[in-house]
């Protein structure tokens, strides 16, 4: 079996721990046999240490799906958004007064780099920097973040760009990554480059961005008490939070004491 996880609210706690309960579940399944990928939003540098702790080379993507990384650390897939977009796109968050972040591998290129919401990445083995007028970078993800960034902006760049993956987060911001950089791709990917059928995929979420994973995989479980009413309306059960070691306890029941449950399609 081929179990997908997202990180943040899924195995990783509010104040980002990863329980020793959930790192022992999740051993306990690989010595079984299962195969464990992790697919995430967050960039490389700030996944690499929940990896690390998995002991996990491989498979995982991360910014969503716009980077895939094979079981031996190889790379399957990486799309990023052309530097001609990148300057369409800065310049409608600038024009609607809205903070950017263009994240390029482990560099996050801002508009104001002391601006609150950035901070926190200092912290996360990444360098934040200003992006220079008529600077020319691609981008893997690009954050907005602000009064209308959810709203008004993200309108306005499904319009632009239909073929971009566009995610509208309750807390006011916008993420946005090229075609098919979802984790819903990147886990078909991972499946057939490892050999899965689609029947032997769970998968595991609490966010927006999660919805094409849960949607492609066999059996979708649904985490904690955030997940929102989308993720709720396709999942086959929801368990409890990182907090109150739901993975772990899944883990238990469902593969070392009896059978998943399996859905179609």
């Amino acid at each position: 079996m081929l179990l997908a996880f997202d990180l943040d609210k899924t195995i990783i706690t509010d104040d980002y721990r990863l329980p020793k309960t959930i790192q022992e579940a999740i051993k306990k399944a690989r010595l079984a046999g299962h195969v464990v990928a992790v697919l995430t939003g967050r960039g490389q540098a700030a996944a690499l240490p929940y990896l690390d702790q998995l002991k996990l080379m491989g498979p995982y993507s991360v910014n969503n799906g716009a980077l895939v990384i094979g079981p031996q650390g190889e790379t399957l897939k990486r799309i990023r958004i052309p530097a001609i977009d990148v300057r369409v796109l800065i310049k409608l968050a600038q024009t609607s007064e809205i903070e950017f972040c263009c994240m390029s591998d482990d560099i996050l290129f801002v508009g104001d780099p002391d601006y609150d919401a950035w901070v926190w990445a200092h912290t996360e083995n990444r360098q934040v920097v200003a992006l220079e007028p008529g600077a020319s970078i691609e981008a893997d993800k690009i954050i907005f973040e602000g009064i209308g960034a959810s709203d008004r902006l993200g309108k306005e760049i499904a319009m632009r760009y239909p073929e971009f993956v566009v995610y509208e987060w309750s807390e006011g911001y916008l993420e946005v990554t090229g075609p098919h950089a979802e984790k819903g791709c990147a886990l078909e990917l991972i499946s057939r480059h490892l050999g899965f059928d689609r029947s032997d995929v769970v998968a595991f979420g609490d966010g927006v961005n999660d919805l094409s994973m849960l949607a492609w995989a066999s059996h979708a479980v649904a985490v904690g008490p955030d997940a929102g009413t989308k993720l709720l309306g396709l999942v086959d059960e929801r368990i409890a939070a990182p907090e109150d070691n739901g993975v772990a306890n899944w883990l238990e029941v469902n593969l070392f004491n009896k059978t998943v449950a399996r859905c179609d399609g």
